[in-house]
């Protein structure tokens, strides 16, 4: 029970802290800034929602020795509860929690700078998509390069965590990094 206390304290201190800077951020002058945080709270929103679906999804694909046909979604849902009740639904969060939050600020502040400096260099008439097309394909790259480590772990957290045996979010990082 100490470790789920610890657990909520951490998650307790982080929005804390987060929810200043979000606060803090809506009157700030850059757009970018105020865009990333907004962008952050979208993605943690969707990802954190989705979680639940992410992983009936993910546990239905990994093959079971024991398992002869593949579940359907709703017989994943019961194996999972019935084998490790709700907290089954919760394995990897955190890592899903804090990648989205990262990859928010990291995709939505780079989308803007990006495409301002474009404008700059090749001035307001150039084509509109082919900017958009840019900036959007260069911030992705980056946000992608951050959030692999985080997907990595939340799936192998949500799969087959006895092979790994990842304690939490740290300790995984320590390993895969």
């Amino acid at each position: 029970m100490y470790f789920h206390k610890r657990r909520i304290g951490i998650a307790f201190a982080f929005l804390t802290g987060y929810g200043i800077l979000c606060y803090n951020t809506t009157k700030h002058p850059k757009e970018n800034v105020r865009l990333a945080i907004a962008g952050s709270i979208a993605n943690m929103a969707c990802d954190c929602l989705f979680h639940i679906v992410d992983t009936v999804n993910i546990r239905s694909k990994v093959v079971d020795v024991t398992q002869t046909v593949q579940r359907s979604a709703f017989e994943q849902v019961k194996a999972i509860y019935k084998k490790e009740g709700m907290f089954g639904f919760g394995k990897g969060f955190s890592a899903c929690f804090y990648g989205s939050i990262i990859c928010g600020l990291i995709y939505f502040y780079l989308y803007k700078s990006i495409k301002q400096k474009y404008y700059q260099v090749f001035g307001e008439k150039c084509n509109f998509y082919l900017a958009v097309l840019v900036t959007t394909i260069i911030a992705e790259l980056f946000t992608i390069m951050a959030y692999f480590p985080f997907d990595l772990i939340k799936c192998r957290l949500q799969s087959k965590n006895f092979h790994f045996k990842y304690q939490n979010l740290p300790h995984a990082f320590k390993y895969e990094i």
